[in-house]
């Protein structure tokens, strides 16, 4: 956690792996409960317990961090679909997979998934560009999910993938908003209900 990080860190001291690991686990935090444009970067690398001139070394500034954040989040979202795509044939098997993979994102690292959704406007031209390029890849690969399933006549003819597409990556992306790990159900329980919603809408009538 970001606040361990902070804590365990020693002013004066020099690791660059983990004094960058500190400035990121901290902007993450203080992103997270204060939101990027009420965060400074004195309150950065105070949390860090490093100096500006760490942070300077490390980064060109805050947006610099909150790019590296976003990046760090939508390349493992990124990788994980890619590895779904290898290990699964069936566009059904596919698509459960991928909310249940998106449903463990949030469980294991929901402040980079608040950050991601809430923040990332913040983000300057080139930056922004990039992250939409990765976002749009990854929505890509939910909407040719679905177009293989039309395809195939596994879901309903008269379904515009990318429309559902929009809808599924919708649904997913404001979880962290009502997902508790701590709740009665698990991760996996919870895929469940939501890929059944999802395909009660999606699979084809005979």
């Amino acid at each position: 956690m970001a606040g361990t990080a902070a804590r365990t860190h020693v002013r004066g001291s020099y690791a660059p792996a983990e004094t960058r690991k500190a400035l990121l686990e901290s902007a993450l935090r203080l992103f997270d409960e204060r939101g990027y444009h009420a965060t400074s970067v004195e309150d950065i690398v105070n949390e860090a317990g490093v100096t500006k001139g760490a942070l300077y070394h490390h980064f060109s500034g805050k947006e610099e961090i909150l790019h590296q954040i976003q990046e760090d989040y939508i390349d493992d979202r990124l990788r994980n679909a890619k590895l779904i795509l290898e290990e699964f044939d069936a566009p059904v098997d596919r698509l459960k997979q991928l909310i249940l993979e998106s449903l463990v994102g949030i469980e294991r690292f929901r402040p980079h998934v608040a950050v991601f959704t809430q923040e990332r406007r913040f983000l300057t031209e080139v930056r922004f560009a990039a992250i939409k390029d990765k976002r749009d890849e990854l929505d890509s690969i939910y909407e040719s999910i679905i177009r293989q399933g039309v395809e195939m006549g596994v879901f309903g003819r008269e379904i515009q993938p990318r429309i559902a597409s929009f809808g599924v990556l919708g649904m997913l992306g404001l979880a962290y908003n009502w997902y508790r790990p701590d709740g009665k159900l698990s991760v996996t329980e919870v895929a469940e209900q939501l890929s059944d919603l999802v395909l009660g809408g999606l699979l084809a009538r005979d």
